[in-house]
């Protein structure tokens, strides 16, 4: 077993107060999740030798284990935070039946390396994930869940002759120009549809008294973060207008991140394709009066609350 080191982390008030009543039972008797979920960060496989630290081939071993040991979890889902394979189209078929083995519902987002296939079969990517929304909400029991594309504006998204495409290089060397420490080809930014939206789901979660959880394979937190997505300062704005907002979970960077800004914790999970005699990956539970990461492998174990 390996050694635990927690992080301890302070809510938001907006979370602690409302939810104080409950909180000493909880901490006497341990208490009962509110929601517990699985938490998988860039699995990336592909049919490859490994380079560097990145060990391709393991991927779909270690994504068995995982799925093995979630299911001997109480999950109300699995969510995996983008980048399923490293390219290839043909590399989702060595992943994406592993997930179907897992007895909780999966979630995705949608990751840069997603992406990296033929220009002919990028619109195959979503069909290969099961994905029938590029971004999407749920809400379970008093917690609205939110799931953003951080690949809508992007310069891989859609093939090089596509409009779409045209325009996030135009966005793409304008943040260049402003010398943006994000401005890398490998990231993308929320479109103006999918900030309005996401702030329409913000307003029904403080209508309805919700916490939220923000997934997305992107951080974008800490400012200045090469991995961030391209108009992170203005999503992070957004998240930070609603104290509801508990946390926001991402994969891209793949040594793994924390921050605490304006009542948000923002935690970047690890990559597991980083590991070669381990792995990572997490279960999350949310009680009443805290959050608590129980990570496994190379994935720390933090405490919120």
């Amino acid at each position: 077993m390996k050694r635990r080191t927690f992080l301890k982390i302070t809510l938001p008030l907006t979370l602690t107060g409302r939810l104080q009543a409950k909180s000493a039972d909880s901490t006497q008797s341990g208490g009962s999740p509110q929601l517990s979920f699985g938490v998988i960060a860039d699995p990336q496989y592909a049919d490859q030798p490994t380079r560097g630290s990145r060990y391709y081939r393991q991927s779909v071993g270690k994504l068995k284990e995982s799925i093995d040991q979630l299911n001997k979890q109480s999950l109300d889902f699995v969510v995996t935070l983008g980048d399923v394979i490293d390219k290839d189209i043909k590399s989702f078929d060595a992943m994406m039946p592993l997930y179907q083995k897992l007895d909780a519902p999966h979630r995705l987002v949608l990751g840069n390396h997603d992406f990296a296939v033929a220009d002919d079969d990028k619109a195959k990517v979503m069909p290969a994930m099961g994905m029938k929304q590029p971004y999407y909400s749920e809400v379970r029991g008093m917690w609205r869940l939110i799931y953003l594309d951080g690949t809508d504006v992007s310069v891989f998204r859609h093939p090089k002759n596509d409009a779409r495409t045209a325009a996030a290089v135009k966005w793409f060397q304008e943040l260049k120009q402003q010398k943006v420490s994000q401005a890398r080809p490998w990231n993308g930014g929320l479109g103006d549809a999918q900030m309005r939206w996401l702030k329409e789901e913000l307003e029904a979660s403080k209508s309805a008294g919700q916490q939220v959880i923000v997934f997305n394979h992107y951080p974008v937190c800490p400012a200045g973060d090469g991995h961030n997505l391209w108009n992170a300062e203005e999503v992070v704005k957004l998240l930070s207008a609603y104290p509801l907002v508990a946390a926001y979970m991402n994969g891209h960077n793949h040594k793994g991140n924390y921050a605490h800004h304006k009542g948000c914790h923002y935690v970047n999970l690890k990559g597991m394709v980083e590991t070669e005699h381990t792995s990572a990956y997490a279960v999350v539970r949310c009680f009443a009066d805290r959050i608590e990461i129980d990570g496994i492998g190379t994935e720390p174990d933090r405490k919120l609350g």
